[in-house]
């Protein structure tokens, strides 16, 4: 009996719907949601990306989710866009293609995989396509290029709120030898040795950044990363990478968190992928799951 059980259990989940993709509409924005296993994704048409992360059946949200897009520096949700920064026109903001503009072509996979294919720059950089899919309870992040004439990275960014902490492994290098490097930003250049920031704690090889109202960027080697906020645990990582690998920007260090002033009020969570080939396609995923202890 037990056996049959179990056969029939296991029957139940291979054979189980995959999560659908239904038109919506949230803050009064068109916008695509879907739930599994316990948890609710909503993906804006407006803003062309991830809003809303939390279980489902509450209000709470993971994601830092502004009523407006009046301030550029704090969309909220998952940002995307191609890399590396330093060869962006001006230096900032990115192209309007990537985060300002509604998607190209809208479209799903069997209604489980929702496709945003993002306008083209109409310059050397490949065109973005966002996806989003469940496996089980993680949301699978995908990010894609095909064409363009340039070398490009894939660089995912999950804005929280403030409150968010965020947790990594630190693992000291002979030419690294705090584990961690300091990135650029308005606090200063990439760094390999620096004093240690008033945003970080360390316990054993645990470093947790925290928002001061100090502007700090701070790169670990690819691992994930691990938000706590108000008893729930959301983790941030690295999943399939598909494409021509040519260079490593930031020296390899493409994990990253970013916190900003307190005009602003945002952490970010970030996964880079390598620099790929020009004229190329390729593909960097990234996994958003949580869960409260």
């Amino acid at each position: 009996m037990r056996a049959f059980l179990f056969a029939t259990l296991l029957a139940l989940a291979v054979t189980a719907p995959a999560a659908e993709w239904r038109e919506t509409k949230w803050h009064g924005e068109a916008a695509w949601e879907s739930r599994s296993s316990g948890w609710r994704a909503v993906v804006s048409v407006v803003r062309a990306r991830l809003m809303h992360f939390g279980p489902d059946g509450s209000d709470v949200n993971l994601l830092l989710a502004p009523p407006t897009r009046d301030n550029p520096n704090r969309l909220g949700g998952h940002r995307v866009w191609l890399g590396p920064q330093a060869q962006w026109p001006g230096g900032w903001p990115p192209p309007a293609a990537w985060e300002y503009r509604e998607p190209a072509l809208i479209g799903t996979e069997n209604e489980t995989v929702l496709r945003f294919v993002m306008p083209s720059t109409n310059d050397a950089w490949p065109q973005l396509t966002r996806t989003y899919h469940w496996d089980g309870a993680t949301l699978v992040c995908g990010a894609e290029f095909t064409g363009g004439s340039r070398p490009a990275q894939i660089v995912q960014i999950f804005q929280v709120p403030p409150a968010m902490t965020a947790e990594a492994a630190v693992r000291p290098e002979p030419d690294f030898s705090a584990g961690y490097v300091r990135l650029p930003s308005t606090a200063g250049p990439f760094a390999a040795r620096f004093p240690p920031p008033a945003h970080a704690s360390l316990s054993g090889d645990t470093l947790t950044l925290r928002h001061t109202g100090q502007v700090g960027k701070y790169g670990y080697r690819p691992q994930p990363l691990l938000g706590r906020l108000d008893g729930y645990e959301l983790t941030v990582s690295r999943g399939t990478l598909t494409g021509e690998v040519v260079g490593e920007p930031d020296e390899g260090f493409h994990t990253q968190v970013y916190l900003s002033g307190n005009h602003e009020a945002f952490g970010e969570l970030e996964q880079l992928s390598p620099l790929f080939a020009a004229g190329k396609p390729a593909r960097f995923e990234v996994r958003l799951s949580a869960r409260k202890p």
